[in-house]
């Protein structure tokens, strides 16, 4: 069964924000000095000469944007020019933090809906609640008219100690309720969940590589070891598409023993430079399976293939992005940055796993891998096997370079068929919207569980939620008929999973979803 529109359309978005952020050493302090170069001075004074004398008006720091953007599409893919719109907002999420209100929210029928304060943040603090309607910002009315997830994040983010005004509509309340909130640094989490499967597998869930991602990732492996005598682990970056290069160093770190190579990198002067593990990480011994997709790219195959490479665990899953090359963020004096490919990087065994590009042809780059995608089937999606392309592992197995990291053991797209009625289920995100609605309208009776391990020892969905369910979706024009057993215990897992997210948060859904994801239920049957 091939993913559907939707699916292919979330795989683009994920392209754009995530594998755009690729992998690339830590921002540095050199800025760009355009008087230093004959070239530089000759673009500058055709700038300026058309800025003068053109015959029609133009927007100069358009055409410089357009001029920079197109020099750099020449070189390769990942060599990329940043607004400096682009730098702070990629910045906020790779920095381990932002500045804002401190809201999780929803777009219903074109008015945002709260999800969830961050607990401890601003809209906490000044009693914003889940399932407050917010009708007005700064007195301007933004319910009941199209806005968009970007829209409303430019509005709410903003300077610390800057102020928001909010107009709430209440469940229970006749009258709008007005919050005047000061914004502050909201912290953010590239460990999205973790938590023990069973008594002794644990599981890591990582989003990105920002500049916290280790410490993160070494809180959750000292929860899971010695709290919790966790004893083998799988660690998730499906859908990772990257970020620093020294973070992916340093989680590898906890899995290597000393003196295993992890990466190294070789850029215009052919200079090697080598990152070896130290001693004394976390999780060097017990077994490790490192879940993978084609979402996975830069800084997770990175640390695919140090795994891979060294034989240290499994990597299972599907066959990652693949891209090999590490870009260097030049900032320029207005603030917007230029992205530089400086060197290719290079597994433990000396794989590049760089797909082949044409360097003035970025987009056909980007849609040879979507139509990859799109046409996946259910059969395995193997790379080819080169034999100029071959490596040997430390332990003398054979891995193969050109286009990403192939699994040891490889999924496909669909773990297992599903009826074409639990797929549309899915597919148009019945299930989610069925158990919002629910949720937000019986928010009172949810009150009684005073936390998400409360719910989820207590609350379960009873046949008469489930049948509802399923009116809901016949209404929806897909008729509840042809679902097996197995499906109706899957869909009834996820409602609960998806309530117990919007009444709580990620990590409750967390421990619910992992008992239904397809690639986790694999991963645990090839310890």
């Amino acid at each position: 069964m091939k993913p559907s529109v939707k699916t292919i359309t979330t795989i683009i978005i994920s392209l754009v924000v995530g594998i755009a952020i690729g992998i690339f050493e830590m921002p540095q302090s050199r800025r760009i000095n355009a008087d230093s170069d004959t070239n530089a001075t000759k673009i500058t004074d055709v700038l300026r000469l058309i800025n003068s004398n053109y015959v029609d008006k133009l927007s100069i720091d358009s055409l410089t944007d357009q001029t920079i953007t197109s020099l750099l599409a020449q070189l390769d893919p990942h060599s990329v020019y940043l607004t400096a719109a682009q730098v702070r907002k990629e910045s906020e999420g790779l920095n381990g933090n932002f500045e804002g209100i401190g809201v999780m929210f929803r777009i219903v029928e074109d008015t945002i809906v709260v999800i969830q304060p961050v607990k401890g943040g601003p809209s906490a603090k000044a009693g914003i609640m889940p399932g407050d309607r917010i009708v007005k910002i700064n007195d301007t009315l933004r319910a009941g008219i199209k806005i968009e997830n970007d829209d409303v994040m430019s509005l709410l983010k903003g300077k610390k100690k800057t102020k928001v005004k909010l107009s709430i509509k209440r469940n229970g309340l006749d009258k709008l309720i007005d919050f005047v909130i000061a914004r502050d640094v909201i912290k953010t989490n590239s460990v999205e969940y973790y938590g023990m499967l069973d008594k002794t597998t644990g599981y890591i869930k990582l989003t990105e590589f920002s500049s916290t991602s280790h410490d993160e990732v070494f809180k959750a492996l000292s929860a899971l070891k010695y709290d919790n005598d966790m004893q083998q682990l799988i660690f998730d970056i499906r859908g990772n598409g990257g970020g620093y290069l020294q973070e992916a160093v340093a989680i590898a770190d906890e899995f290597l023993p000393k003196g295993d190579l992890i990466v190294f990198t070789k850029g215009r002067n052919n200079t090697k430079d080598k990152s070896y593990a130290t001693a004394g990480g976390l999780f060097e011994k017990g077994k490790l399976i490192v879940l993978i997709d084609e979402i996975s790219a830069s800084a997770s195959e990175i640390l695919a293939g140090a795994i891979q490479d060294n034989d240290r665990g499994k990597i299972i899953g599907r066959r990652t992005f693949g891209k090999g090359l590490v870009q260097e963020q030049v900032p320029l004096p207005d603030g917007s940055a230029i992205r530089l490919t400086i060197s290719r990087y290079y597994t433990p065994s000396g794989r590049c796993i760089q797909r082949p590009y044409t360097s003035n042809d970025p987009e056909q780059y980007y849609a040879d891998f979507i139509a990859r995608y799109a046409n996946m089937e259910n059969d395995a999606d193997t790379i080819a096997h080169v034999d100029s392309l071959r490596y040997k592992t430390k332990g003398g197995r054979f891995v193969y370079g050109g286009g990403g990291i192939e699994p040891d053991i490889e999924l496909s797209y669909h773990a297992y068929k599903r009826s074409e009625v639990y797929t549309d289920l899915l597919r148009f995100g019945l299930i989610y919207k069925y158990c919002f609605d629910y949720a937000d309208n019986h928010r009172k009776d949810f009150s009684a569980y005073a936390n998400g391990e409360q719910f989820l020892a207590s609350f379960a969905i009873s046949n008469e939620l489930y049948n509802k369910f399923l009116a809901f979706a016949a209404k929806n024009n897909i008729k509840p008929k042809q679902l097996s057993d197995k499906e109706t215990i899957e869909i009834k897992t996820l409602m609960k999973a998806y309530i117990a997210q919007i009444l709580f948060d990620d990590k409750t859904f967390y421990s619910l979803f992992t008992s239904v994801d397809e690639d986790i239920r694999h991963a645990l049957r090839n310890f």
